[in-house]
């Protein structure tokens, strides 16, 4: 399998029920109409087993940056819901 570079958009550092939470947004420097984007933390849902992984791959820098900060969100409202963190989702 090969190696895929990426370049970093755009960071954002928040904490969420006192984790600290690093999410980027990024495009392979091989193709610049697509964009995924990252967070070094993921919630879990009391309802689920696996961790709820964000949808990765977008067309627009604009639809990455809307689904990562909405995803930012549900993982705020997850946990004041009681939901946790899953383990070794860092990057």
């Amino acid at each position: 399998m090969s190696a895929v570079i990426y370049t970093i958009l755009k960071e954002y550092f928040v904490e969420i029920h006192n984790h600290p939470v690093k999410a980027r947004i990024m495009s392979p420097i091989s193709d610049e109409n697509v964009f995924v984007f990252q967070t070094s933390l993921y919630y879990k849902s009391k309802s689920h087993l696996d961790a709820n992984q964000p949808a990765s791959t977008f067309t627009s820098f604009a639809n990455a940056e809307r689904h990562l900060l909405q995803y930012l969100e549900e993982f705020q409202n997850t946990l004041d819901l009681g939901g946790e963190i899953a383990q070794g989702s860092n990057f």
